[in-house]
């Protein structure tokens, strides 16, 4: 919820789950034609590929009410597997999966590499496609959101006891 976007275009969240042959830009008629199993289901954020070149801290902003694992799906010649270089924001935060890719109708791309990051509930800033020292990607990314690990427990009574004594 509360999807705050730096370019001011309306990024919306996805019809249904993320899934082969739907639109994941708001401006683009480009589909998936493949993807990991890892991230089939996800919830995602329909971003504008006309912000390719955006830039800034807190460029996307959004809220989530339970703990998830944001998936940045990211513009495969921004990689340096083909001698791009990812945002620093993106690099220094996220966990980069460059064997898991999203095969797109977008022929100039290719396909979207995958990073992955845990967050808690509450707000989730990402920084812009193109913060540097960002190079070599031409399509923005777009956000896939899963159910997350990390569930905080609060041990009451003698499930906090029995708790303590398993651990020892």
């Amino acid at each position: 919820t509360n999807i705050n976007v730096g370019s001011g275009k309306e990024y919306k969240v996805g019809d249904g789950p993320f899934d082969l042959n739907k639109k994941y830009y708001i401006d683009r008629d480009y589909v998936a034609t493949s993807m990991p199993d890892k991230i089939k289901g996800a919830q995602w954020i329909m971003t504008a590929n006309d912000d390719k070149s955006s830039t800034g801290d807190d460029f996307l902003t959004f809220e989530i009410d339970k703990p998830a694992v944001v998936w940045m799906a990211h513009d495969s010649r921004g990689e340096k597997e083909k001698g791009g270089v990812p945002p620093k924001w993106l690099s220094d935060e996220f966990k980069h999966h460059p064997d898991l890719k999203i095969d797109v109708t977008d022929t100039n791309m290719g396909f979207f590499t995958l990073w992955e990051k845990e967050f808690k509930k509450g707000k989730v800033t990402l920084g812009g496609n193109t913060d540097p020292p960002a190079a070599g990607q031409g399509s923005n990314y777009i956000v896939l959101i899963m159910p997350g690990t990390a569930q905080a427990v609060q041990l009451q009574g003698k499930l906090g006891v029995t708790w303590g004594t398993i651990k020892k």
